[in-house]
């Protein structure tokens, strides 16, 4: 008998054949017989498919015993066959417990739902950990737009001609990066154009709280009168100055 484990407990990391048995002679038959060896460390000794073959009793005798026991859940021969553990209830009622798969002779566990995402979820973090990692030296922020940019690592290097250039002659290159409004325009500018196209709506009339704004009304103007009763108009009446100690 062969069993293979790792430095690791997890049940998946395991497996178990038998030698002895060419893959090719296994069946729906012996299927369960090959799987129920005292050496599988996936077989539960304590099952009921162990009290039936203690007393030499039919598998048929299964569906009478509640307990844990192993059952053939499909087959497609001679290359797969997939055994189910469950508790039996009754007569008519299973709760599965684990699945495990039998490929060539080899029997594994089947993972459960949540050690399968898991697993795929791990892989893509992994991926794109280290895909980040590898391209963070060659990003590139562009303020003007908020964008950014990756330089392709594998690119050739353009050295810059060093023959032709002139002394004092610095060659300039400009990055034709499009710009938003707010940096060609001014503020200003960009408030009154808003104001034209979205003028301030009037105040209504007779709504509770909002009322209409008075109109002012002119100061009449009194004319001064002179001792000998002539009226002096109000450009001539003289200011009044104040006086200092």
């Amino acid at each position: 008998m062969e069993v293979t484990t790792t430095d690791s407990d997890s049940p998946y990391e395991i497996y178990w054949e038998n030698p002895a048995i060419s893959p090719h002679q296994l069946n729906s038959t012996n299927i369960l017989q090959y799987f129920c060896h005292l050496s599988n460390p996936f077989y539960d000794r304590e099952c009921n498919n162990e009290v039936i073959r203690m007393q030499g009793l039919s598998q048929d005798k299964l569906t009478t015993l509640c307990g844990i026991e192993f059952y053939l859940y499909c087959s497609q021969e001679p290359m797969l066959f997939v055994i189910r553990k469950q508790e039996r209830l009754s007569p008519s009622e299973v709760v599965p417990l684990a699945y495990y798969y039998v490929i060539n002779g080899i029997v594994r566990q089947a993972p459960d739902l949540s050690t399968l995402i898991n697993s795929r979820l791990h892989t893509i973090t992994a991926g794109l950990n280290k895909t980040f990692q590898t391209l963070a030296p060659y990003a590139r922020f562009h303020p003007s737009d908020g964008s950014y940019t990756w330089e392709d690592p594998n690119a050739p290097t353009i050295k810059p001609e060093k023959e032709n250039a002139k002394p004092g002659h610095t060659k300039v290159v400009e990055d034709n990066i499009a710009t938003n409004p707010y940096q060609v325009y001014r503020t200003d500018f960009l408030l009154s154009e808003w104001a034209n196209r979205f003028p301030m709506p009037p105040l209504p009339v007779g709504i509770a709280g909002v009322s209409a704004l008075p109109t002012p009304q002119p100061t009449p103007h009194h004319s001064a009168v002179t001792p000998s009763g002539q009226a002096i108009p109000p450009e001539s009446t003289p200011e009044k100055r104040q006086r200092f100690p």
